[in-house]
């Protein structure tokens, strides 16, 4: 096989990878709605004596499908009821990396504005995940027992509207009442951080013991539903749904499809956690804890639709007294460095896929050169060079064996025209020259067959690492997450795939082959002008590389056999 061959080799390998996941999402099979009423169950657990079953609310509570019961099926016979978005906002809270917005109701997150991460390079609109005004996305809480409820309808009041955080870090407090006692709703707030800690104190003014269990729970709307994204948009091919994880079950996530099709109800322990994840960002809820119980719910007439809680085991609350309940809520970027010291899992949510064995290894090494050199640019050109020395040895019997070919070259050619009224003879006696002269005409298919999964892996690491997120490199190359955009990058790898074929040998191709051949790199570059640039820029320098190295070794093999 020629050096050309296997660069077209992983070149379409790759190309058909991407061509199944495009197609997965146009002609897959979709899932119907399924009515909230009728919707199966998995995952059910057991009565658990932590978890005690309650009965129904007091009739003095609103009924509301949105707030949990306690060890109870989910949702309500009656229909989903369809939810307006007027949310009166009574606190703004403004750090360095965020804008969040609490609204009366609840005290629930209703916004979070990421001011690091505009939606485009140098504008000033920013990325918004919880947003209550057009993609309906946001974080409620609360309590909910038998003996009394303080669920996120209740309306809550703040001491100040405008609150700005600077450096270290603030708590902002709400405060509710109903008949029953007080609930105080504790956020505490970094100025460099994204997670975000929550208190929820309740008084019991009753004459009577409470048992109280906390729910969170985020919900959200889908806003790419008829509205996909181009074929080379790097959010199109990355997960986008719910996500939940424990210690002993790992990472299980759910894509809004699935939502629809099934509801979940299981049982998570130490660890645990649940959230919603898209491209490049999440927002996940984390009890303080050991054990909860994990339910979601698909409503067809919410501005909300798709919702997944947690809620607790009960906790006694005595009469007369005050009882805390202790979380934490992430919302913004994936960054892997940070979020194990979060909470353990929560880095699982940049999602590579089934290459995460390589992926994961590729980003460590990459992360710790741009520790270095401070440049994801640069880091990947470093990367580069580092996965050809590791597959030098490899690309060196491939080269070898390729100029063993080339010398062969006038040999096959005389043959194809000796026998070019019988294909098979002149197959026959191709073979039986390469038999003759030791040759392995496979000989290069390892080395390449080797690189696929790396390269694809790498593909991952580009596409899902937020920390490359319109990460600049030099000069006209200022966002390796978008396309170069005077297509240098693809014209220097079509320059290096051209010299490439003129340095290998094409023994037995026949003129429409060595047409196609020909035409291969000009119809590659075309593609990879509209990849991410950082990875165009890796395949690029792998290309370069590749050429450098077989001219060296074929020249170095020259030299020996006419000394």
């Amino acid at each position: 096989m020629t050096n050309a061959k296997n660069v077209y080799l992983i070149a379409l390998m790759f190309l058909g990878f991407l061509l199944y996941v495009e197609w997965q999402k146009d002609y897959g099979q979709q899932p119907e709605p399924v009515d909230q009423g009728t919707v199966s169950q998995t995952n059910n657990i057991p009565g658990a004596t932590d978890v005690p079953t309650s009965q129904p609310l007091p009739a003095a509570q609103p009924a509301n499908e949105d707030v949990p019961t306690v060890n109870t099926s989910l949702g309500s016979d009656t229909p989903a009821v369809v939810q307006t978005q007027n949310v009166d906002v009574i606190t703004t809270v403004e750090t360095p990396l965020m804008v969040l917005k609490f609204a009366s109701q609840g005290a629930a997150l209703v916004y979070a504005e990421l001011k690091q991460y505009p939606i485009n390079k140098g504008e000033n609109q920013n990325v918004v995940l919880f947003d209550y005004s057009k993609n309906a996305y946001q974080a409620e809480s609360g309590l909910v027992g038998s003996q009394a409820t303080f669920s996120h309808n209740l309306n809550f009041s703040a001491p100040s509207s405008q609150v700005h955080i600077e450096s270290g870090q603030q708590t902002i407090r709400f405060v509710a009442n109903n008949e029953s006692g007080t609930i105080e709703k504790s956020y505490t707030i970094k100025a460099d951080g994204y997670d975000i800690q929550l208190t929820q104190s309740v008084q019991n003014d009753s004459g009577q013991d409470w048992l109280l269990a906390e729910y969170q729970q985020i919900k959200r709307n889908n806003p790419w539903l008829g509205n996909d994204p181009g074929f080379t948009d790097a959010g199109r091919y990355s997960f986008k749904g719910a996500a939940y994880f424990d210690s002993e079950d790992g990472y299980e996530k759910f894509s809004f499809d699935d939502l629809q099709e099934e509801t979940i109800k299981t049982t998570l322990g130490p660890d645990a956690w649940v959230g919603m994840v898209q491209h490049y960002f999440f927002s996940a809820v984390k009890p303080e804890g050991d054990r909860i119980e994990v339910q979601s719910e698909y409503r067809n007439n919410s501005t909300t639709p798709y919702l997944i809680r947690y809620v607790t085991p009960q906790k006694a609350v005595p009469a007369g007294g005050q009882t805390d309940f202790n979380s934490t809520i992430y919302v913004g970027p994936k960054l892997q460095n940070e979020l194990p010291e979060i909470g353990k899992g929560l880095d699982l949510t940049v999602d590579y896929g089934m290459f995460t064995a390589i992926a994961k290894p590729l980003f460590w090494v990459l992360d710790k050169i741009h520790g270095v050199v401070g440049n994801w640019g640069w880091s990947i050109i470093l990367l580069t060079i580092l996965i050809k020395l590791v597959f030098f040895k490899l690309s060196e019997a491939q080269y070898r064996s390729m100029a063993k070919m080339r010398k062969l070259t006038p040999r096959i050619t005389t043959l194809k025209e000796r026998y070019k009224d019988n294909r098979q003879k002149f197959n026959e006696e191709m073979m039986k020259l390469y038999q003759q002269e030791k040759v392995n005409p496979m000989g290069g298919c390892l080395p390449i067959l080797v690189q696929i999964p790396v390269f694809i892996a790498l593909y991952w690491v580009l596409l899902e690492s937020v920390e490359l997120r319109q990460a600049p490199f030099m000069l006209w190359l200022q966002d390796l997450s978008s396309p170069d955009p005077y297509y240098i990058l693809p014209a220097i790898n079509a320059a290096a795939m051209i010299m490439t074929q003129r340095l290998s040998p094409a023994p037995g191709m026949d003129p429409m082959q060595q047409k196609i051949m020909k035409f291969m790199p000009v119809a590659f570059s075309v593609l990879f002008a509209f990849f991410q640039s950082g990875l165009v820029l890796y395949w690029a320098v792998n290309s370069v590389l590749s050429l450098a190295q077989q001219w060296f070794i074929t020249k170095r093999i020259d030299a020996q056999d006419n000394a």
